[in-house]
């Protein structure tokens, strides 16, 4: 598994061992490479709609208390409430943050969705007109 140092420095030592220990049975590295991946996802750069959507979806579930976050942690053989306060604490220092731009498309998509399942004309209309909003604020940045 290649694991950048920025993450392994952003998840201290005790994790960073763990993600990196060779000896451990294949099931225990495969949900390591789940929150590996995840780390990846939350480290994205680029400000397209793709991969601001995939950044803030790895956001919610590190963020979350999800009983699927605490089963992949778990299976990981780490404690979920360290990973948790790890990757809070990288927030609150500014290492992984979003940007302007990634944040508004994040917004776009969640309004895109809701639009398509939205069936009252009047909602569609409003929603319409902020998604438009929104598109063209994204491409003035």
């Amino acid at each position: 598994m290649n694991i950048t140092q920025k993450i392994l420095k952003i998840m201290g030592m005790e994790i960073a061992s763990k993600l990196i220990q060779s000896d451990a049975d294949c099931e225990t590295r495969l949900w390591r490479a789940v929150i590996n991946t995840a780390l990846e996802d939350v480290m994205i750069t680029n400000q397209n709609r793709t991969e601001a959507v995939l950044k803030g979806a790895a956001h919610d579930w590190f963020a979350s208390d999800s009983e699927d976050f605490e089963y992949v942690c778990l299976n990981a053989d780490l404690d979920p409430k360290y990973v948790r306060k790890r990757y809070l604490d990288a927030m609150e220092k500014g290492v992984i943050f979003f940007t302007r731009k990634q944040n508004l498309n994040i917004k776009y998509t969640e309004l895109y969705d809701r639009l398509r399942k939205t069936k009252n004309p009047d909602d569609r209309k409003n929603i319409t007109r902020y998604i438009n909003q929104l598109r063209k604020t994204i491409f003035e940045l």
